[in-house]
Formats: structure tokens, sequence, C-alpha cells
């Protein structure tokens, strides 16, 4: 039998989870008529054992307890159907992802950084974007961690190859990734959510004394003996409200930073608990690649794990929860000394995990950023993992295509670059296909340095970094103009080159912001500069001279070019790269069509 598509391999786990929604739609409802059934009886036998029969109060107590155990059952299978909605929601996204839709995924374009060497010319963020294709993270702290790993590439092939295994490991298992993610979609954390937690970590303890630790000890004991004394008749009603001033007076005299310290925890239950699980899913996963197992082992404290760590955090956050009802938290703090006691227990346990826990959500959220790329890995089959090549800069690689173009409208190219102090000048008719190609180049270097398969039949590559100027805008907050803003983007690569970066040029149609022969002479210059400080990479420009510059270095320059085919009133591109300088532009052409008449000097 023939392997199922990743596309068939989602629709079938789409199909039981549906399945499985309508059986918890028809559980929860059983549960629900049973529960009000359940409680009308209880009342009615709370009714007759005032009115009848008293021995109605045994079963009275009966279907209070039924009551609350179908109530407990109910919550599970509400929490089942949240986690199941989730579920089904990301397999519907993967499905579109399959089929090159990935606008149902967040696009980060709060992270889009104009200065950033080549961002935004490769279009790593906002919709339509590679972070968007990549993105399968659900919390803030995950985000940040993917659309870092996208700004700085990894450089160390060794590194490289650790996270393409992790990759490829998670790839290959689905049905993890889409509960890991599911988990965490449920949770519903906002971006302060993380920051409040560390907050509090911080927080100094207060009830950290022996005075407490006998305090909370003692009044429990003191609490239950008054009662005893008092239902016994041995003491009077005034002697147990003046004793009820002791644990009174004691939580409230600290009610304030009680308070603090609570709202920094407080409704935060859920998002624990999923947290909880999710870290349990990483810990309890018998992983073979060496950067999960990594990850497998920073979750790890001593004797403690993170999962049980943070569930146990989430129980004595929840206990300290009862303290919003009024009734109970009053009754507790007489009886128990309940806040304090409670406060006592999280200041424990921040004394033992306070130094781990950056831990634990570093290796969680690159978790998430390790599950994004295996997601998108796995969508597109046919992408290879690239090699990582030793020595100096090269970069050879057969039939690469842009990522974000669909295949059935996605034309493929080979690319190469020999080494170091190399440029490939790619000249070609407007709307022939230059742009992308140097896109193409520069998106699957991004995706290769992150461990990421890439869009080519081959692809080999030496780590370095990128340098862009593709679409330089000017700015009217900063009074510059377009020239000068291109000028320090080039200075900027410069500067960097100087330094002893090596990196991969993207230059699309330098000095565009000046006249035709300033754009011609400086071209030639900065490219002569280029060489000689070794530089290498890839120019698309609309100026055929430069290409012939070519005569001057034919060991360092290779000249590329896109045609466009002028057939009557029709015009075709193929977006093929051919060798040489392009022959035939078309800007003339286009003008006439739009029309605009051209009047040949006499």
């Amino acid at each position: 039998m023939a392997e199922l598509s990743p596309e068939n391999v989602y629709r079938q786990m789409l199909g039981e989870a549906v399945t499985e929604r309508d059986k918890l739609a028809g559980k929860a409802r059983r549960y629900s008529v049973a529960r009000l059934i359940t409680f009308l009886a209880f009342i009615g036998g709370v009714y007759l054992s005032f009115t009848s029969a008293p021995a109605w109060w045994a079963a009275s107590v009966v279907l209070l307890s039924g009551f609350i155990f179908l109530m407990i059952r109910h919550n599970g299978v509400l929490e089942a159907q949240k986690l199941n909605g989730a579920q089904i929601m990301a397999l519907e996204q993967e499905v579109e992802a399959c089929k090159g839709n990935y606008s149902l995924f967040e696009g980060g374009g709060s992270f889009a950084d104009p200065r950033h060497p080549y961002a935004t010319d490769l279009d790593l963020f906002g919709d339509f974007s590679l972070f968007q294709a990549l993105n399968r993270t659900v919390s803030p702290l995950g985000k940040e961690t993917l659309a870092a790993w996208l700004k700085n590439l990894l450089n160390n092939p060794d590194e490289i190859r650790l996270r393409q295994d992790a990759v490829k490991e998670l790839s290959a298992m689905p049905g993890w990734r889409i509960k890991f993610r599911a988990l965490g979609m449920v949770a519903d954390e906002s971006a302060n959510d993380l920051r409040s937690f560390y907050q509090w970590l911080e927080t100094p303890a207060l009830f950290s004394s022996p005075f407490f630790r006998v305090a909370v000890a003692l009044i429990p004991v003191l609490s239950f003996a008054i009662l005893l004394l008092l239902s016994a008749g041995l003491i009077s009603i005034q002697l147990f409200l003046l004793y009820l001033l002791i644990p009174l007076s004691l939580t409230g005299y600290y009610t304030k930073s009680i308070n603090r310290r609570h709202m920094m925890l407080s409704r935060k239950v859920d998002l624990l608990q999923k947290y909880a699980s999710r870290f349990a899913m990483v810990e309890q996963e018998p992983f073979t690649s060496a950067q999960m197992l990594n990850f497998k082992g920073r979750l790890h404290s001593g004797n403690n794990g993170a999962g049980n760590s943070i569930h146990k955090l989430g129980k004595i956050t929840s206990s300290l929860d009862t303290r919003l009802n009024f009734l109970a938290g009053f009754v507790l703090n007489v009886l128990l000394l309940w806040d304090i006691r409670q406060i006592r227990r999280l200041e424990e346990w921040q004394r033992a995990n306070r130094i781990p826990i950056p831990v634990w959500f570093g290796a969680l959220a690159e978790t998430e950023a390790i599950t994004s790329i295996a997601a998108f890995a796995y969508c597109n089959p046919a992408y290879i993992f690239p090699e990582t090549a030793s020595g100096s800069l090269m970069l050879s690689a057969e039939e690469a295509g842009h990522p974000l173009i669909e295949a059935a409208g996605r034309v493929n190219n080979d690319i190469l670059l020999p080494g170091k102090g190399h440029f490939n000048i790619i000249t070609g008719a407007n709307m022939a296909g230059k742009s992308t190609y140097l896109r193409t180049i520069g998106v699957n270097l991004v995706l290769a340095m992150c461990g990421s398969p890439v869009c080519a039949r081959s692809f080999t590559f030496y780590p370095a970094g990128i340098y862009t100027s593709l679409r330089t805008t000017d700015s009217l907050s900063a009074s510059q103009s377009y020239f000068f803003a291109e000028l320090l983007r080039l200075k900027e690569l410069i500067d960097r080159l100087n330094a002893g970066e090596t990196l991969y040029i993207l230059l699309d149609e330098i000095l565009k912001g000046t006249n035709s022969v300033d754009k011609q002479a400086g071209s030639k210059a900065l490219l002569r500069q280029l060489i000689g400080m070794e530089a290498s990479g890839f120019i698309a420009t609309h100026d055929l001279e430069l290409g012939r510059l070519a005569e001057a270095f034919p060991e360092r320059i290779i000249n590329h070019s896109f045609e466009a085919v002028i057939d009557g009133d029709a015009l075709h591109f193929d977006y093929k790269l051919k060798p040489g300088i392009a022959r035939n532009m078309n800007a003339t052409f286009l003008m006439q069509r739009m029309g605009i008449t051209i009047i040949k000097d006499e």
C-alpha cells in the first residue's frame, strides 16, 4: 500500500479528531443531565430530611457526593473538549499548509526590523513571510525564539547538523507535534504572564522565619481544640471570638503583601497545568537526536522534573486561589492560617526551583521552534536537507526555488558561487525574475542555517552571514533621501567586510537612487572594491555595462541573465536563468502597452 502524503495523514488525523469531538459532546451532555438530576434529587432529599424522614440525610450525603463526582468528571470532559478543539484547529491549519497556504499562522510582524542586514529584504516577518510559513509556536517565548533563530543564523556546521537531526526526528512525529501544539493553544497565554511569573520568582520570602513555621503548625491544633471545647460547652462564645482575633490579626497584618504576591500568580492555574503537560511530553518521549536529548536533560534539576514541579506549583496556586471566595477564605484562615500556609509552600517552591526555571522555559521555547521547523519540513517532503562545506565561502544548488511560491507556479534555477571573491551579475528585463532569484538564494540560505530543509534538488553551502540591499527605502522621519539611505546601507556592508566578516552579499540595482551616469560609475567602482576585499555574492541589474566587468575580471565575475521574449503584442517570461548578459529589454514595450507614447529622438 502506498504511503500516505503528509496532507492525507493530517486529514486522517482530522477525521479521527472530529469523531472524538462528537463522542466528547455526547459524553458532556450525559454528564450535564446526570448532574442536574443528581442535584435535584439532593435538594429533594434535604427537603424530605427536614419534613418527613430524617433518614434521608444519609441519602442526601450520598447524592451530594455523587453530584461532586459527576461535576469533576464533567469538568474533565470539558477540558478534553478544549484540547480536542485545539487539535482540530491545528490539524486544519496543517492541511492548508500542505497545500502551500500558510496564512492561518501568525506572521510575526512585530519582529520586523528594517535595520536588520537581511530580514526586510527577504520577507522574514509579516504576512506571506518565512516566519509565517514556519511558525507553529504558541507561547510568546517560543515566538521570540523562532524569530531570534531567523535573525541570528547558525554558522557552525556541527550545530547545524545537530539541529537538522532534531528536525528530522520531530518531523516524523506528526501526532506528537499536534498534541504538543494543541496543549499550548488551550493555555491562552499572554505576553505578560511569563514576565509576571519571573517577577514573582524574584520576590523576597515573607514567612521563612521559625515563628511562622511554628504558627502554621500550631494554629490548626488550637483552632480545632477551641471548637471542640466550644461544642462541649467548656468555653464561652466570647472566649472563642477572642481567640479568632489571633489568626485573623496575623493574616490581616500581611494581607497587602499576600495580595501582591497572589496577583502575580492569580488565574494562572490553567496555564501552569498546560505548561506542566507540555514539559511532561518532552520529558517522557524517548528521543534519540542529541539536541532533543539535551532539551530533555535541561528539564531536570536534581530529582525534580520540570513537569512535576510546575504541576505542583499549579496545585499550590489553585489552593491559594480559594481565598478569592470570601466565606471559604475566612473559615480557612481562621482554622488553618490558610493564606500564610500557602504562601509558605510557594516560597519553598521558589527556593527549590528559582535557578532552573529560566532553563526549563528556555528549553521548552526551543522545542517549540524545533517543532515549527519540523512541521514545515513534514509539509514539504520534496525539500532536502542541505550539506555544509568546509574551507571557505561557497554555494552550489541544483533546481533551487523560492519556498514561499506555490510549487505549481514556481520555476527553479541552479545557483553557483564557486568561492570567495566571486560575483554573479544577473542582468535582465523588468519582471523577468532577477529579484525573485536573489530572494530565492537568500531565503534558502536562511533556512539552511536554521537547520531546516531547503527548496532545492541539491544544496551545498558554507555557513556565513547574509547581507542584502534589495528594497532600500527613504526615511522621511530621519530626513534621509532614498540615495542617502542606500549609501548608508552600502557603508554598513563595507564596514562589516573591513571587520573581517564573511558574507553572502545580495544586491539589487546598486545606486538606483541617482542618475544613470553616476549609477554606472558608482556601481562599477563598488564592485571593483568588493572584489578587491575578497567579498562574494550576487548582483541583479538592468545595467548591461556592469556585466562587461567580466572582461576585466574573467576569473571573478560570472554573467547570468533572465530573458524576456516579445512576440507581437505579447510578452513572455520563462524565468529560467541563462548564461551571459541579457539581450532583450522590455521597458519601452511595457510603457507602450500602458498607453505612453514613445517618441524617438531625431
